[in-house]
């Protein structure tokens, strides 16, 4: 049984809340509520090292405040917010954001940051548009009034980010065409490019493990996390959710790995209560390609998830490459296709702006944010 301290005890009103704001709403994805617990146990080896600390305003708002002592962002001390969920209320906002700011404070963060659930390597960000769309599993997903409220109470936006989908793949696989043939003709003989499926990735996962933490360390708000944590949140219940005929894996020329691309379907409407209406409750840890793939209606949407490519590589064009031979190898088995989550000043990202500014109409944009928030001026206050 998982050992708890009374900062980390999630009560039973900190799940029976988003069912009270989601109820009825046929988009939204349920929590795992077993996860959850698991990950606020001090058996998670986050907790070595950070603490957190669990807000909960009766059944109308919740918060969790995380703070990583050795965690610095532009020179700054800094904790975060996550599992943020609140009925529209200013005051109950108010209440909360006070008590986790003074929390924050007392452990010596002198800025904020979020939403972010632990780590970049979870959820986090807050979708500022499209509400009516149904998420995909591990987007952002949120009720309209959240970033008002959130603004309201001195939250700025850091970043923001976009999802791209494109709904007209032959139309686009058209126009990457020429840029295509180009690319693979430069790297011919370079770097060898095979399919990545579970059984590939759970084989290197050991290797993964270095080369993810040093691809993305770079990433704002990055947080290492142990090999424990990495092999939990991508190990077998990850990958057996991604496509294996468009994820690759690239190796040079020397075997090793030099690129990798995860693509995984659009799963959400199998997990979502509108999907769920007619079957039994499906988690999200339990999809899997070979089992769910054949279960998804048409337009069938492809994620563009993750990508990774080693920094010696970097400027050999492989994003671009990958990104062509996936819309490319989609053909069969989609018909829509999206970019998944990128931050708005991402290189990667110069291909969508690209095609957009070449006439391509047939994206649909998603936008969220990462937001933050000074603690200095608080400080300077209670000082005077």
């Amino acid at each position: 049984m998982s050992k708890l301290i009374d900062d980390l005890y999630l009560p039973e009103s900190f799940f029976q809340l988003t069912k009270k704001i989601y109820q009825g709403d046929p988009n939204w994805i349920p929590e795992n509520e077993e996860k959850i617990r698991n990950q606020f146990s001090i058996e998670n080896s986050y907790f070595d090292r950070s603490t957190a600390k669990v807000f909960v305003h009766n059944k109308e708002a919740r918060l969790v405040g995380f703070y990583n002592p050795e965690l610095s962002i532009e020179d700054e001390s800094v904790a975060y917010f996550g599992f943020w969920e609140t009925v529209n209320d200013a005051a109950i906002a108010s209440l909360l954001f006070s008590q986790f700011e003074q929390w924050a404070k007392e452990q010596g963060a002198s800025r904020v940051y979020g939403p972010i659930n632990f780590s970049t390597y979870q959820n986090n960000r807050l979708r500022i548009d499209a509400f009516e769309q149904a998420p995909f599993i591990d987007e952002p997903y949120n009720p309209s009034y959240y970033p008002e409220l959130l603004t309201g109470q001195g939250y700025d936006i850091k970043y923001k980010y976009l999802t791209g989908i494109n709904q007209n793949l032959p139309n686009l696989v058209e126009q990457l065409a020429p840029s295509f043939e180009m690319m693979k003709k430069k790297l011919d003989g370079v770097f060898h490019f095979e399919p990545l499926n579970e059984k590939v990735w759970l084989e290197n996962l050991e290797k993964l493990y270095p080369l993810v933490d040093s691809i993305f360390s770079e990433n704002f708000a990055y947080t290492p996390i142990s090999w424990e944590n990495f092999k939990a949140q991508c190990g077998e219940s990850f990958a057996k959710k991604m496509c294996p005929k468009t994820s690759m894996l690239v190796r040079d020329n020397d075997g090793e790995i030099a690129a990798f691309f995860i693509t995984y379907p659009d799963y959400g409407s199998l997990v979502n209560q509108g999907g769920q209406q007619e079957g039994e409750l499906l988690n999200s840890t339990d999809i899997s390609f070979d089992q769910h793939y054949p279960l998804l209606q048409q337009p069938r949407l492809l994620l563009a998830k993750t990508t990774g490519i080693a920094h010696k590589y970097r400027a050999y064009g492989l994003f671009p490459l990958m990104i062509m031979k996936i819309s490319s190898a989609a053909q069969t088995d989609y018909e829509h296709m999206a970019g998944a989550m990128g931050r708005e000043d991402n290189p990667s990202l110069s291909i969508y702006y690209k095609l957009v500014a070449d006439g391509n109409k047939d994206f649909v944009p998603r936008n969220y944010a990462l937001y933050t928030k000074s603690l200095i001026d608080i400080a300077g206050i209670e000082e005077q």
